[in-house]
């Protein structure tokens, strides 16, 4: 029998845990070494924010692993409060520093993990290195506790909180939980800068519903002690443009960065978004050195190049994969799309892939369809209607992004289409899904398949659609260059309509189709998009001239801040 390996693991979280315990499965004599830098393993620190606002009530749940279980279950060794210092890999050591004693030591290894996740991206700003106390991060179970610990030492009533993206978001709704007043600043013009700003303002929507104050397109110039506060420990953000907020901590949930610094002293290649560079095996340009997780940079099935994603999916299948590497299997990781969800209050949304803002970036050929289905049947009680953007390829509608925001069976659509990205699928077979129905759950007709007949149906060229945000700033066209038919109701006209649209309720619209020019090509709308659909196919087959439908109807008008187009 051979030596057996050592297998030395930085980070013991979930990219690093789900490679240990994996590796001692397929290989009961490795020599397998966790390092962790906190004093915790194996935690979920996705459950941080709900454990903060009580929703989650024991913090000990967040403890999914123990340091006792692991080495009696997996036979793992684990150094807690123990930070990788430096990488000697001409010698295949990783030097290790004790942060209780101080003291330094060399682990030799055979092969080398690192799993180390990524850090939180601090903004430049006056005073924030300045003002120890009040002004935390939200990474980890220490945060936590020290969070916890400052409100009710000081009694905090206020809150802000920098970055409305998934942490700032659900940091946000559990201070609120928590009973405290909550302001929330965000750099971008909306929330969740991952989604398109059209769908994004539901969210903004729903966080002041929530009594949140929301301040966007946030420049922070400095933050100091408040001069006018009767307590010195309230903090002021001042602001360009308007007044300071006011609050007695501060939360920064801007972001976060990969933890390159050491794999770029150990000479790893780093790509360019500072992410470590890995092939389909998951490897370094080192082969003995493999990096998983937050900090890489790895496959985007849709942008066809490497991107980093921090997520904990991805992150435990890459450490798993590691395991199967190192045990000699012959695996190869499949690339991701990116898929994701957040709660935001009473609303859910949902990505995979990219938004339209994003897809135009990138540089891609494409289109996308709006619906607006319920989760499940309209006529069984407690039906929630979803806005669902789907973007495709032009012409072979091959899949790109789905965005939604809703309320329940958002996650649904979104895994959904997930897997059908990771299969190759187009919007066309979306078409052709056998989804589960009952009428608690979704339709015979399930809004995938609904988000698969309206993109399909631009594929084939059976409509040509014109999207609100063509309309407006610069689009790329007029409303003033259509002649536009409401074919609602004439008491949904009387409620506001575009502007100067006419109403030719479409039970009429064969009788009345005289009324229209020849000479100008018709904008056809409805409040969700289905009946002007309908009334398009009537004109076409009616009239010679170029016909188009509102893509996702009047409804992305009104409730998506599109004002300049309404009358």
């Amino acid at each position: 029998m051979q030596n057996p390996r050592n297998i030395v693991i930085i980070g013991g979280v979930a990219g690093g845990m789900s490679c240990a315990t994996r590796l001692r499965r397929l290989d009961e004599f490795a020599r397998i070494t966790i390092i962790e830098k906190g004093p915790y393993i194996s935690s979920a620190s996705c459950g941080i924010p709900y454990a903060l606002g009580g929703v989650i009530t024991d913090e000990a749940k967040l403890h999914v692993q123990t340091v006792d279980k692991i080495k009696s279950w997996f036979n793992v060794d684990v150094m807690t409060n123990t930070e990788l210092t430096s990488i000697q890999r001409q010698r295949k050591t990783a030097v290790v520093r004790d942060l209780l004693s101080g003291k330094d030591s060399a682990l030799p290894y055979d092969k080398l993990v690192l799993a180390m996740g990524a850090e939180a991206a601090m903004p430049s700003m006056k005073g924030l290195d300045d003002i120890a106390s009040g002004i935390f991060v939200l990474q980890t179970i220490t945060d936590l506790q020290n969070v916890e610990k400052f409100i009710a030492e000081n009694n905090c009533r206020r809150a802000a909180v920098i970055g409305g993206g998934f942490i700032g978001l659900e940091t946000v709704e559990n201070l609120r939980k928590k009973g405290l007043e909550v302001a929330l600043l965000e750099y971008a013009p909306h929330v969740f800068p991952l989604l398109d700003g059209d769908l994004a303002v539901l969210l903004d929507d729903e966080l002041r519903r929530n009594q949140v104050e929301l301040k966007l397109d946030a420049r922070i110039s400095e933050i100091k002690r408040s001069p006018s506060s009767s307590s010195n420990s309230t903090l002021e953000i001042s602001l360009e443009g308007c007044d300071p907020v006011t609050a007695d901590l501060v939360i920064v949930a801007a972001g976060v960065r990969p933890r390159n610094t050491i794999a770029k002293a150990a000479g790893l290649a780093v790509g360019p978004t500072g992410g470590i560079t890995v092939d389909n095996l998951m490897r370094t340009s080192d082969p003995d050195v493999y990096a998983v997780g937050d900090m890489v940079e790895t496959h985007n099935i849709v942008a066809g190049r490497d991107m980093p994603l921090a997520l904990a999916g991805p992150a435990n299948r890459q450490g798993r994969l590691v395991a199967d590497v190192i045990a000699g299997r012959s695996v190869q990781y499949r690339g991701n799309v990116g898929s994701s969800v957040c709660r935001v209050f009473g609303k859910t949304a949902g990505l995979v892939g990219f938004s339209t803002e994003r897809l135009d970036r990138l540089g891609l050929q494409y289109e996308y369809v709006t619906v607006h289905p319920p989760h499940h049947v309209a006529w069984y009680p407690g039906a929630e209607a979803m806005t669902m953007k789907l973007g495709f390829e032009v012409p072979g509608g091959r899949l790109l992004g789905l965005q939604i925001v809703g309320g329940e069976g958002v996650d649904k659509r979104v895994d959904v289409v997930a897997t059908a990205m990771m299969a190759g699928m187009t919007a066309e077979d979306l078409e052709h899904l056998e989804l589960a129905y009952a009428p608690p759950y979704g339709a015979a007709k399930d809004p995938i398949n609904m988000a698969g007949f309206a993109a399909g149906n631009v594929l084939r060229g059976d409509v040509r659609i014109v999207h609100a945000a063509d309309l407006v700033n610069g689009g790329r066209t007029d409303l003033d260059q259509f002649q536009v038919v409401d074919v609602r109701s004439v008491d949904e006209y009387s409620r506001g309509h575009l502007r100067g649209a006419v109403n030719i309720p479409l039970g009429e619209l064969r009788q009345r189709i005289g009324e229209l020019k020849v000479d100008k090509p018709v904008l056809a709308y409805c409040w969700v998009g289905y009946r002007g659909y309908v009334a398009s196919r009537i004109l076409r087959q009616g009239i010679d001239t170029p016909v188009f439908n509102l893509d996702g109807g009047f409804k992305v008008v009104k409730e998506e801040g599109y004002t300049s187009l309404q009358e």
